[in-house]
């Protein structure tokens, strides 16, 4: 048994690539709609995908796939592509071939949401880069909130639960209950 990767990137028309050589004609399930969706190989030039196994067990929240030894053309419909790319859905799976290469079985993993999709150029040689995480990465924290009778006066005109907030600080305790 052969044991491949799949992408699936839910832009207009899809994304579709495998860690194989040439097409791969996948047929419908519940996640590629079209019978006979066309995959194309990366092959040898995709890296990063061995970072899939850890983002899948959930080792790892952002990870880059990165196709290198690309062709101007491919470079310039990635260009046009990468806005659209942005939030999108990446399906990932493993397809299962026989001995005969035959496929065996098409397994989703995992869905993750596409982050961005970069242009590198170093030495001559051009490469594509999608990094993309789980649905947590990418969020940031919210700010550090500060509680002061102005702020909730705001929101409540009758609310005085903090009117002696101004009076705490640093090294200040106060007892709970009422003042007597």
């Amino acid at each position: 048994m052969n044991r491949n990767l799949i992408v699936r990137i839910a832009t207009d028309p899809p994304a579709r690539l495998w860690s194989g050589s040439g097409d791969l004609l996948l047929p419908a399930d519940d996640v590629e709609t079209e019978d006979g969706a066309r995959y194309l190989g990366g092959g040898e030039l995709l890296s990063g995908l061995d970072e899939l196994e850890q983002l899948i067990n959930g080792r790892a929240d952002r990870i880059d796939i990165n196709v290198s030894g690309v062709t101007a053309a491919t470079v310039k419909l990635a260009l046009q592509d990468a806005d659209d790319i942005k939030g999108a859905a990446v399906d990932i799976g493993v397809v299962t071939f026989d001995d005969l290469w035959q496929i065996v079985d098409v397994e989703w993993q995992a869905r993750y949401r596409a982050d961005k999709l970069g242009i590198d150029r170093p030495e001559g040689q051009r490469s594509i880069t999608l990094s993309m995480g789980s649905e947590d990465t990418g969020r940031s924290r919210t700010s550090n909130a500060y509680w002061t009778d102005a702020e909730q006066r705001r929101r409540s005109p009758t609310d005085r639960i903090f009117d002696r907030v101004s009076g705490i600080n640093s090294g200040t305790s106060r007892d709970f209950g009422p003042n007597g």
